[in-house]
C-alpha cells in the first residue's frame, strides 16, 4: 500500500491504510479523574475503520471502576505487568503478567489495578468505543500515570460517567453482589471455549501450535469472539532462520489488518520492501492490503498479533501441529513451503507477494 518508510509516531494517525510503528507507552494518552491510571489509545477506529481498537494502560493500585456491561463492544484484558482483578459476571481472577480475560457483550463486568505499577493492554471490538475514554477523560502529558489525585469524584467524574452512559454503549449496573477473587482453575482456566463466553486463560497454560520455530498460543480466536477478532502469543528464535514465508515479499489480507506488539527480544519486520527492527515494548499496526513478512532476531523473541479475524495465527494453527512441550524448540518441528501457504490463502483471503 506504500513505498514510504513506515513512520514512527507518537499517536496514531487518525486516517486509514497508514501502517506506524509506536510503543506500549506512546498513544494519544487520556487520564480518567482520580483513576490513577494513564489510558493510551495505541490503535482507534479512525486507523482500522471501526474494525477495532487496541487501548493500553497503566496505572498504580485504586479502586475498582464500577460494574458495567456493554451491548455491543467486546473487552479482553491481557496483563503485562504487575496485577489486576478482573470480574466477569460472578467470577473473578487476580491477572498477573500473561494472564488474560475475555469479556463479550452483555456481561457484567469492572477491573481494578492492585499493585503499585499495572500495565494491560486490551482490543475493543467495534472500534469507535474508545471516544468513551475522551469524553471522560482528559489528556494526559505526564510519563507514566499520575499517583495522586485527591478530587471529589462527584465533581470530576460521576457526571460525565452519567452522560457517557447514554451517549455511548456503556450501561452501569449498579449494586451488583461483590465476589472477591477466586483461585485460578487448574482445570478451567487452562482451556478456549467453543463459542462466545466469558472466561479466564492463564498464562502458558492453554492451547499451543507450533510451526517449524514458530511457537502460537492464541488467547482468543474468532470461535471465542464470534468472528471477530483474535489475539496469541507468537515466540520464536533467530537460531530458527525460516520465516513465515521465505520466497515471498510478504502477505496481504484482503480484509484482516494486524497489530504486533513486541513483549521480548526484537523482530524484523517487512512491510512493502520496508524492514525495520523492533525492540520489546514498541508495536506495529499493519492495514489490510499491505503486505507484510517478519523475523525474530533475537535468542528468543516473543510478540502479540491482534487482528479482526484469524489472520498470521490462523496460518499458524492451520499448517502446523498442537505442541506440548513448555517453550520453543531447539530443532524445527515439520516445515511447509510458501505454496501451502499461497493455497490457504483461498480460504482465509489473503495474497503471497
Amino acid at each position: 500500500m506504500t513505498s514510504e518508510p513506515v513512520p514512527r509516531l507518537l499517536t496514531p494517525p487518525g486516517r486509514p491504510g497508514q501502517p506506524y510503528i509506536s510503543s506500549l507507552y506512546n498513544g494519544e494518552m487520556i487520564y480518567i479523574p482520580v483513576s490513577l491510571s494513564n489510558t493510551r489509545l495505541l490503535v482507534t477506529g479512525k486507523e482500522t475503520e471501526n474494525a477495532f481498537a487496541i487501548v493500553g494502560s497503566g496505572g498504580t493500585a485504586s479502586a475498582p471502576i464500577g460494574f458495567h456491561k456493554h451491548k455491543e463492544a467486546h473487552d479482553v484484558f491481557l496483563c503485562l505487568k504487575g496485577q489486576c482483578n478482573v470480574w466477569a459476571n460472578d467470577q473473578c481472577r487476580t491477572l498477573s503478567q500473561g494472564d488474560f480475560a475475555s469479556v463479550p457483550p452483555g456481561v457484567v463486568h469492572q477491573y481494578q489495578i492492585i499493585s503499585q505499577h499495572t500495565e494491560f493492554v486490551g482490543l475493543i471490538v467495534p472500534g469507535g468505543w474508545e471516544e468513551f475514554f475522551r469524553f471522560i477523560g482528559e489528556p494526559y502529558a505526564g510519563c507514566l500515570f499520575p499517583t495522586s489525585d485527591d478530587r471529589n469524584p462527584m465533581e470530576v467524574l460521576i457526571p460525565k460517567l452519567i452522560a457517557a452512559s447514554e451517549k455511548f454503549d456503556m450501561i452501569p449496573v449498579r449494586d451488583y453482589p461483590y465476589v472477591a477473587p477466586q483461585p485460578w482453575s487448574a482445570d478451567g482456566d487452562n482451556i478456549l471455549p467453543h463459542g462466545v463466553a466469558p472466561y479466564f486463560l492463564r498464562d502458558h497454560s492453554g492451547p499451543k501450535w507450533i510451526l517449524g520455530g514458530i511457537l502460537c498460543r492464541p488467547l482468543i480466536t474468532e470461535i471465542q469472539s464470534g468472528g471477530r477478532f483474535s489475539i496469541a502469543s507468537i515466540e520464536g528464535s533467530s537460531k530458527h532462520k525460516k520465516s513465515l514465508t521465505n520466497e515471498s515479499a510478504g502477505i496481504k489480507f484482503e480484509k484482516t489488518h494486524h497489530c504486533i506488539l513486541v513483549t521480548d527480544g526484537s523482530f524484523k519486520v517487512n512491510v512493502e520492501g520496508n524492514t525495520i527492527s523492533l525492540a520489546a515494548g514498541e508495536l506495529i499496526y499493519i492495514p489490510y492490503r499491505t503486505a507484510f513478512k517478519f523475523f525474530f532476531t533475537a535468542v528468543y523473541s516473543q510478540a502479540y498479533l491482534f487482528a479482526n479475524g484469524g489472520g498470521i495465527e490462523r496460518i499458524i494453527r492451520t499448517l502446523g501441529k498442537e505442541y506440548g512441550p513448555p517453550t520453543i524448540p531447539d530443532v524445527a518441528v515439520g516445515d511447509w513451503t510458501d505454496e501451502q501457504v499461497k493455497e490457504l490463502g483461498d480460504i482465509l483471503g489473503y495474497t503471497l507477494q
